[in-house]
C-alpha cells in the first residue's frame, strides 16, 4: 500500500494531502446542498464538521482503506475539493473513485482535469486494473465527466446505497488498464 499521498500536479491544479488548514476549504464544499444532493452526506454545519472529515480522510488512509487528495488551484492556493480512491479490492485490482466539488468550480474543467489525473494514478503507480465509480441516477453532470475521461457505463445496481435515509440504484462505471494503456 501507498505510505504517503503523492502530490500530482496539472496545469492549473495541486493534488495533494488534505490537512488540518483545510477546513475552511472543505466546509465551503460540504456545506452546500448541491454538493451533498447525491450523495450519502448531508451538508455539513459547523467547521468542527469538516474537522472531523479531515481527520476521517488521515484515518481511512493510515489504514489503507481511501486516498484522498485536496483539489487546489494554483494560482490562488484556494481548496476547491477532493477526490479519492478507495474501497479497495487488492486480488482483483480494483478500486472505487469518488469526488467532491465546489459548486463555484462547477462547468470549469476541473474536475475532469483532477479526475483524470487519479485515474492515471491508479492505473499506472498502482498498478490497478480497474477503477469504478457509482453515480446516483440524475447526477448527469457526473456521468459525463466520466465519459469525457473514457469510463464506460457497464449498468444500473439497484438500491446501492442509502442516501438522505432511502435506498438509491447506482449507475455503475469503469474504466480498465487497458483502456487506456
Amino acid at each position: 500500500m501507498i505510505k504517503t499521498i503523492k502530490e500530482i500536479q496539472t496545469n492549473r491544479l495541486i493534488l495533494r494531502e488534505v490537512n488540518e488548514n483545510d477546513v475552511e476549504g472543505i466546509y465551503k464544499v460540504f456545506s452546500d446542498p448541491e454538493v451533498a444532493k447525491y450523495d450519502w452526506f448531508s451538508p455539513i454545519e459547523s467547521k468542527n464538521d469538516a474537522e472531523e472529515f479531515i481527520k476521517r480522510y488521515k484515518e481511512e488512509f493510515e489504514a489503507g482503506e481511501e486516498i484522498t487528495w485536496g483539489i487546489e488551484l494554483k494560482d490562488t492556493k484556494e481548496l476547491i475539493g477532493i477526490c479519492c480512491l478507495g474501497d479497495f479490492d487488492n486480488d482483483a485490482r480494483r478500486a472505487e473513485i469518488g469526488y467532491d466539488l465546489a459548486q463555484d468550480e462547477w462547468n470549469k474543467g476541473y474536475a475532469t482535469e483532477a479526475i483524470g489525473e487519479v485515474v492515471k494514478f491508479g492505473l499506472s503507480e498502482m498498478n490497478l486494473n480497474r477503477i469504478e465509480a457509482f453515480i446516483t441516477p440524475g447526477n448527469d453532470a457526473s456521468v459525463k465527466v466520466l465519459e469525457k475521461l473514457n469510463f464506460t457505463k457497464e449498468g444500473v445496481v439497484r438500491e446501492r446505497d442509502l442516501i438522505k435515509g432511502k435506498l438509491e440504484d447506482g449507475i455503475i462505471m469503469a474504466i480498465l488498464q487497458k483502456d487506456v494503456m
